[in-house]
C-alpha cells in the first residue's frame, strides 16, 4: 500500500482547518480536497479527494494519523480506491502539505519518486 511517514508530530487541528483544497494539476490529471474530517481524539485526520484521470474521477480518501513521534499518510483501506499513479501523487500531495502543520522530513516512503 502506497505510504509516506514523516518525522515529528503535524498539528492535525490546524491542518483540518487550513489545508489547502487545490486543484493540483499532473500532467493529465487534476485532484482537489473535497473535505476534511478530525477524528475525535486529535490524532486521526481522512481526507477526502477527488483525482480525475483520463477523464475518469476516483476517489481516495487518505488518512493522516500521528504517534510514536511520526505523522503517517497512507489510502484509507475502508475506502477501496484504484491506486493509479493520480491517486498516488494525490495522497504525495498531502503528504506534502503536513510539512506546514508541523510533520518533519519524509522518514520513509513507498512512492519517494512522486514527492
Amino acid at each position: 500500500m502506497p505510504h509516506v511517514i514523516r518525522t515529528g508530530h503535524a498539528d492535525l487541528a490546524a491542518a483540518w482547518r487550513d489545508l489547502p483544497k487545490g486543484p493540483w494539476r499532473w500532467g493529465n490529471v487534476v485532484a482537489r480536497a473535497e473535505g476534511c474530517y478530525l477524528g475525535p481524539d486529535g490524532t486521526s485526520l481522512l481526507v477526502a479527494g477527488v483525482v480525475v484521470e483520463y477523464g475518469r474521477p476516483l476517489h481516495p480518501v487518505v488518512v493522516v494519523s500521528i504517534g510514536r513521534q511520526r505523522t503517517s499518510c497512507h489510502l484509507w483501506p475502508a475506502s477501496a480506491v484504484e491506486r493509479t499513479e493520480g491517486v498516488k501523487r494525490f495522497l504525495a500531495q498531502v503528504a506534502c502539505e503536513m510539512a506546514a502543520f508541523g510533520a518533519g522530513p519524509v522518514a520513509t516512503t513507498n512512492i519517494s519518486e512522486l514527492l
